[in-house]
């Protein structure tokens, strides 16, 4: 009897260590915004150095945590799912890619990467909504404006689409990559 007491006072200890240890705590997972790679050539330098950028996003998306909607007035804020890189700068990158894929005659450039960013033209977007419910659709809304170095806006525009988004945040982050391209497109035909 008093060895069948010390098996299960035994196997209690091992029930109860085994509860006290501690579990692995669920992983951050981060994203990227896709867009094409830039094109490999050699940059005339008599082309226009086509600025892209300042970039702005409203103030629900300055943070690493990923957006997702809920309803129209409830947002939710990841834990584990984050930007890759600031919100604004991967905006910028996936522009800055997708405008130099689209039209090669002109130099496009980050603002104030190269030089103080000074070009013939600049190209500003303000973004008001960069968001996707995951069962339905992934949203941009931006203003733009490309101006020119006398400071004179030579043509602006407001975007607003949605991209079918599917349920995984990474189907929701290609559907926003998509909708970046498509807004690339649209500054390039009302410049």
């Amino acid at each position: 009897m008093r060895q069948l007491n010390v098996i299960w006072l035994t196997v209690i200890v091992m029930l109860l260590a085994g509860c006290a240890a501690p579990k692995p705590s669920a992983k951050s997972e981060f994203y990227l915004l896709s867009a094409p790679p830039l094109p490999h050539r050699q940059i005339d330098l008599s082309s226009e150095l086509m600025v892209v950028g300042p970039v702005t996003v409203a103030d629900y998306l300055k943070r690493a945590s990923i957006v997702t909607v809920r309803s129209k007035n409830h947002y939710d804020i990841s834990k584990l799912d984050q930007w890759g890189g600031g919100i604004e700068g991967e905006i910028q990158l996936a522009l800055l890619k997708n405008l130099s894929s689209l039209n090669a005659d002109n130099t496009y450039v980050r603002y104030s990467g190269l030089a103080n960013s000074v070009g013939a033209y600049n190209l500003r977007v303000d973004v008001l909504r960069f968001d996707a419910n995951l069962n339905g659709d992934a949203r941009l809304e931006a203003s733009w404006a490309w101006i020119d170095k006398d400071r004179k806006v030579v043509s602006a525009g407001l975007y607003s689409k949605t991209n079918r988004a599917g349920s995984t945040i990474e189907q929701s982050v290609a559907a926003q990559s998509e909708l970046l391209k498509m807004l690339s497109q649209e500054v390039l035909t009302g410049f």
